[in-house]
């Protein structure tokens, strides 16, 4: 009923729109108007824009002139020379013509003192000079080196220009200047003239403002353009009129188009209401009823005429029939979609258990569906991803491997894949393999798995066979280094044994004590040897513990110089300075005869037995105590200096001393355990500093 009730208002509401139509036309009337008069506005400011532009373009054109005549004359070396001369017989050939031949009315020179040194007029009345080269002109060319303003003097104005003078060589700005230059022209008819044919308007000189009037009708464009003082005076107005006929038939021409506009919309509105009635009033009746009764019978008669209402009729007739269809075709999508439905619904659990995240890009590279299952590996929020493009939102590197895979998946329409890695929120790195296939609707599939545990896996793997290969070869250098080391000494007694029994009843007990001390030294020195493999074992093993105990340090350090040197033949000078105050030190005393030994050892093996060795132990400020060793010896090359305290580690320079390079390595570990520091300071060649430092109490 409210349909029918709403059908039975159209012919109301037809009259209602007819009145909002008369609205609609006289609003349009009015934006007609307005349009008309902007049009207008804008068709007067492009002929005002057009006179000033040709009025600006002669002026220009008209100062340019005059100060490019002054700079003419004043850019020339004899006209400086002219400043300090005064050559009378150089100004009436140069000068007494000028201005007959440029139209000029007067000409003046002053020289650097500004004092006038030349003069010429042909005008009575020319302005007075006190009057009108006055210091402000003269300080205005220093500043800018030429001039041109107006003057004027009664019922006369004048067109003034003027500049420095300076040779041909350099400009004002880099040399000063030599004089001032001066020229005048009337502004007479003849000036007048000239102006009137650069901007093609006639032109008018006033000296009042108020006796500037009004264009006589809107076919005169006019423009003035003020006439200044070179003090910022006004002295006078150039008018400049253009005449436009053709502007005064335009306005009359669109005044009556909007009297016949007015005129006709009014006719055709009324015309257009009483036809628009007459003929809506019995089709739209049985429209509305047949469609209020839903038969289309009713409408037969209509749909046989040729018009907009048979058309009406027929489409709907043709509504009603397709209104049938419609019904069914609906029934069968409603089948349809539950069918879709269902499918979407298992096809998404299969996607939901999937671990992997999936995309889907377009043709165009924007993301129209995505599954994030875990957020916290990728680069940005999922829910920021759908509907952008994939290029605005991925990393650089992983954007140009998806349109590298793209492309040749467009080539072979093949699957593609890859690998790439992307920074984590938490500063790690992600590892991701992708591959990447063609739908059946022509998207793309993304497929992006985490394989950053595998990853890791394998490079941890990988730093395990490289740390297995590592300790390969030091077990390859170890046994090749303690077998060299083994085979001196042990050679050294072998060969001292052999000469033995072979002399034994002929050498004397003198001649046989070199020998017994030859293999007492290789014994010692293989001792040494094993008591280095062993604290090295010890420490390897997790074995090496320290054990602090409470000594002299000072007897125990002779001990250890008085054992060291008795060791070695011949034996070198030791010298111990000490300036501790308190002997008494709290440390693991095994720990410090390793220290030292290694470090004394060292020292006189590397230096010369004539050189002298020093040990100074002193006080540190940090209740600790610095022990430190310094020879005259070969030395420590710099680039071995970074890798001293390596494990089996000797420098470029000892290839002819025993040794196997644990010595420096157990110390290191040794300082370490006391807590304490250990620095080396050498210079290849002249001998080396070694410094440890260590707790007095270690707890």
């Amino acid at each position: 009923m409210d349909f029918l009730f709403s059908c039975m208002k159209i012919r109301t509401k037809i009259v209602l729109s007819l009145a909002i139509t008369a609205i609609c036309i006289f609003i349009s009337f009015g934006v007609f108007l307005t349009i008309k008069s902007k049009r207008d506005r804008l068709l007067m400011q492009s002929y005002h824009f057009e006179l000033e532009a040709s009025v600006r373009t002669a002026m220009r054109l008209n100062e340019k002139t005059m100060v490019n005549l002054a700079k003419d004359y004043t850019n020339w070396d004899e006209m400086v020379e002219f400043t300090f001369t005064k050559n009378e017989s150089w100004s009436r050939s140069n000068l007494s013509t000028a201005p007959s031949i440029h139209s000029l009315s007067g000409l003046w020179i002053f020289n650097k003192s500004k004092r006038l040194i030349y003069a010429i007029t042909d005008v009575t009345g020319m302005p007075d000079q006190s009057a009108l080269f006055t210091d402000t002109i003269f300080h205005f060319l220093e500043v800018n080196g030429s001039g041109y303003f107006f003057s004027r003097q009664t019922d006369s104005l004048y067109e003034f220009a003027a500049a420095t003078i300076h040779p041909t060589v350099g400009s004002f700005q880099s040399s000063p200047s030599f004089g001032y230059f001066f020229i005048c022209r009337t502004m007479d008819r003849q000036a007048i003239r000239n102006l009137e044919e650069i901007s093609g308007a006639s032109v008018r000189l006033l000296y009042s403002p108020s006796s500037i009037t009004k264009p006589a009708d809107d076919s005169q464009i006019t423009t003035t353009i003020q006439l200044h003082a070179l003090s910022g005076s006004q002295v006078g107005s150039l008018i400049f009129v253009r005449e436009q006929p053709l502007l005064k038939s335009y306005l009359s021409i669109t005044n009556l188009t909007s009297l016949f506009y007015f005129c006709f919309a009014l006719i055709l509105l009324v015309a257009v209401s009483f036809m628009l009635y007459h003929w809506l009033n019995f089709p739209l009746k049985k429209i509305t009823e047949s469609l209020a009764l839903e038969d289309s019978d009713l409408i037969k008669s209509i749909a046989t005429q040729k018009n907009e209402f048979g058309q009406v009729a027929l489409m709907i007739e043709r509504f009603f029939r397709q209104k049938k269809e419609l019904a069914d075709i609906i029934y069968e999508k409603n089948e349809a979609l539950a069918s879709l439905a269902d499918a979407e619904s298992k096809n998404r659990a299969i996607l939901s258990a999937i671990p992997d995240h999936l995309f889907r890009i377009n043709l165009f590279g924007v993301i129209s569906d995505h599954q994030i299952k875990n957020p916290g590996d990728f680069f940005m929020d999922p829910d920021q991803m759908a509907g952008r493009n994939f290029e605005e939102i991925m990393p650089a590197s992983l954007s140009f491997q998806l349109h590298r895979a793209i492309n040749d998946i467009n080539k072979t329409k093949q699957p593609q894949s890859f690998n790439f890695s992307l920074p984590s929120p938490k500063d790690q790195v992600s590892y991701f393999e992708a591959t990447i296939s063609l739908t059946n609707l022509g998207d793309y599939l993304v497929v992006m798995r985490n394989i950053t545990t595998r990853k890791e896996a394998e490079l941890a793997l990988y730093r395990l066979l490289e740390k297995e290969g590592a300790l390969n070869r030091l077990k390859t250098y170890f046994l090749t280094t303690v077998s060299h080391e083994f085979r001196t000494p042990l050679s050294a007694i072998l060969s001292n044994i052999q000469m033995l029994e072979l002399y034994d009843e002929k050498w004397s007990a003198d001649k046989k004590a070199p020998a017994f001390s030859r293999i007492l030294q290789s014994v010692k020195q293989m001792n040494s040897l094993l008591n280095d493999l062993s604290v090295v074992a010890r420490d390897e093993a997790g074995k090496f513990q320290i054990t602090p105990v409470r000594f002299d340090i000072v007897l125990f350090l002779d001990e250890l110089v008085r054992d060291t040197t008795n060791m070695l033949n011949p034996s070198p000078s030791v010298t111990i300075e000490i300036t501790v105050r308190d002997f008494m030190v709290t440390m693991d005393k095994e720990l410090v005869r390793y220290i030292f030994t290694n470090l004394l050892s060292n020292a006189v093996k590397f230096t010369p037995s004539d050189e002298q060795i020093t040990v100074y132990l002193t006080d540190t400020t940090d209740n600790g105590i610095s022990l430190q060793i310094r020879d005259h010896g070969i030395g420590i090359a710099p680039q071995d200096l970074p890798a001293i305290f390596e494990p089996f580690h000797r420098g470029e320079n000892v290839a002819g001393y025993p040794g196997t390079g644990l010595g420096l390595s157990i110390v290191k570990r040794c300082v370490d355990l006391h807590k304490g520091n250990i620095t080396i300071e050498s210079v290849l060649g002249k001998g080396t500093v070694v410094t440890a430092v260590l707790p007095k109490l270690l707890n």
